[in-house]
């Protein structure tokens, strides 16, 4: 049964090691604390507990147990959370039997994995003949292509789809999955004659492919389009592969294409990921920023790639990344130096000599700065870039820029800031960056957050099963404002907190879970006051606390009702009564 399944995968699996894999997470107190993933933030406010296997952010509300954090990171229902967690804590799930509708259906993730699994067929078959030779001529063996799941997408119309159709996949799961193209004149494979290259997520899931044309015309590379399952800018090649290195380098090697990161794994350099492409977006940089603060950024040395390197060297700045950029020799790319003679020794010579973000473009532009005709262009562009930084990460740089510039550090400063007055009309990057980042955190708390004692009740309820036993519904009902919050205690009165954990997660209903992690973390604040004081119970605390909330709630009522002269001789003496037991601390 699922919730058997669930209880076991929780024995096993470490909460914090599920998240630090998508948040750096730092010892704070009796937890782990981070940036929030579920919204944007400067200072952490998202709190993972080891003890309880539970998180919390106090910016923005979001909580939940392992299974909550999958669901909501990955975008999966229950079910699909269940599997994936399973496979990493090595649990075998009970299958329940499949309907005879349901027989027969794939995810489209299996629809992938099917299709992955026949393009590895297809390299080793004789049919796979010139993408061997085309490895072999790059210098990739058979068990390199095994190692990175290289395969091969046949030429002919409809290869892939007679052999996903034999296995029962519908077409319009192919086509969903981006392997399958329908056109007036019918249906036929998207990839044909390439060499595949499977694109998996930060979990492993098989999201795209990317394929290399071999023979023939068209473009050279093509990828999956996007949809259900692929978003290019929120996907980096290798990194399933390269996180681990990442961590323990404390360092990501950014290339552009599949066989620079591919060449860079063979050669060593595990903690590469390729972006796909020149263009570089926040949601990649967020990716990266997950596992190191530091980004060495390697693009082709030709001119479009340099480029390239600019824009997206301040794209990952803003992230709060520190960049480096790695310059190869002119006319080399990172497989082509790597292949060469000596590669490996002139790579290194490159990485140790990776200049900070602001000298290398300051380098770029030398050339231009040094030409009268085209100094006010070298200018324009180190202020467009410098524009989108805070001053903190320009002071440190200023006396290079300004020697360069051939300015004092003052008239540096003067003209940078004629230069963000000029651009005014057009707010530049950091600027809006900041506005964005406000707004995000004044959105960030819900307007219909439960209150904390409310919370801690319910926290008390699904981890206290003395206290589930014992506790009067007729008294604790009565001190919950919140009608959510007393759903969530009904329910405790009558079912199991695993029964109860399982149903929501299958209804995908987070707001329990999240509810209840968060009054753990206010219980974690009572026990820790309460290590200079005899008194130790927290759940007389929190019926304590609710009860001084709802007579100090009713005495507020009542005193309005007094000043408006509206009050009657009965709510004039429960005025009194209830004033008294403020006063005195003792709650009926």
């Amino acid at each position: 049964m699922a919730g058997n399944d669930a209880r076991v995968i929780k024995e096993r699996i470490d909460i914090v090691d599920v998240i630090s894999d998508r948040v750096r997470l730092f010892p704070s107190g009796r937890g782990f604390l981070g940036l929030c993933p579920f919204h944007s933030e400067k200072t952490p406010s998202f709190n993972v507990s080891r003890e309880y296997q539970n998180y919390h952010c106090f910016g923005c509300g979001k909580g939940g147990d392992v299974f909550s954090f999958v669901m909501e990171t990955e975008g999966l229902s229950f079910t699909e959370a269940l599997e994936l967690l399973a496979d990493r804590a090595g649990v075998e799930l009970t299958r329940a039997e499949r309907t005879p509708k349901e027989k027969g259906k794939h995810s489209l993730y299996e629809v992938m994995e099917l299709a992955q699994k026949i393009f590895r067929s297809s390299i080793l078959a004789p049919e796979g003949e010139a993408a061997r030779a085309y490895l072999a001529r790059r210098g990739v063996s058979l068990s390199d292509a095994s190692r990175f799941e290289l395969g091969w997408s046949a030429a002919s119309w409809d290869s892939l789809w007679r052999q996903l159709k034999t296995s029962g996949v519908s077409s319009q799961d192919a086509i969903d999955a981006g392997l399958l193209i329908s056109s007036p004149k019918g249906q036929f494979d998207r990839f044909r004659g390439r060499v595949m290259f499977p694109i998996r997520d930060l979990s492993g899931r098989l999201i795209a492919f990317g394929g290399r044309l071999v023979d023939g015309e068209g473009a050279k590379y093509l990828n999956s389009p996007e949809g259900a399952l692929y978003s290019k800018r929120r996907s980096l090649y290798l990194l399933h592969a390269a996180k681990s290195a990442i961590k323990e380098k404390n360092r990501v090697i950014l290339v552009e294409g599949y066989m620079d990161a591919l060449r860079l794994h063979m050669r060593g350099y595990t903690e590469s990921v390729a972006s796909l492409g020149t263009s570089l977006t926040e949601e990649q940089a967020r990716l990266i920023k997950r596992f190191s603060n530091r980004c060495f950024i390697c693009y082709d040395s030709d001119a479009a790639g340099q480029a390239a390197t600019i824009r997206g060297m301040y794209t990952l700045q803003t992230a709060g990344l520190d960049i480096y950029v790695i310059s190869l020799p002119t006319g080399k790319d990172p497989d082509e130096l790597l292949s060469g003679e000596r590669g490996e020794e002139l790579f290194e010579q490159a990485v140790q000599g990776a200049k900070p973000m602001i000298l290398q473009h300051l380098q770029s532009v030398k050339p231009l700065l040094d030409e009268p005709s085209t100094r006010k262009q070298g200018l324009d562009s180190l202020f467009e870039g410098l524009l989108q930084l805070s001053p903190a990460h320009i002071a440190p740089y200023v006396p290079n820029l300004s020697a360069e510039m051939g300015l004092y550090p003052n008239q540096f400063w003067q003209e940078l800031d004629k230069a963000r007055r000029q651009s005014r009309a057009m707010p530049d990057r950091y600027m809006m960056e900041e506005r964005k980042q406000d707004k995000k955190r004044v959105d960030a708390k819900p307007e219909d957050a439960p209150h904390p004692l409310e919370a801690a009740l319910c926290a008390l309820l699904f981890r206290d099963e003395s206290f589930r036993e014992v506790c009067d519904m007729q008294e604790i009902l009565p001190l919950v404002a919140d009608a959510r919050l007393k759903e969530i205690i009904m329910a405790l009165s009558v079912e199991s907190p695993d029964e109860l954990a399982l149903r929501w997660h299958t209804m995908g209903d987070g707001f329990p879970l999240s509810v209840i992690a968060h009054g753990d973390r206010f219980c974690e604040g009572l026990e820790f006051s309460f290590n200079n004081e005899n008194d130790t119970d927290p759940v007389g605390a929190v019926i304590d606390g609710l009860k001084r909330r709802r007579a100090t709630l009713r005495l507020k009522y009542l005193d309005g009702r007094m000043k408006r002269q509206e009050a009657t001789p009965q709510e004039l003496e429960e005025f009194r009564s209830v004033a008294m037991e403020v006063k005195g601390g003792r709650f009926s």
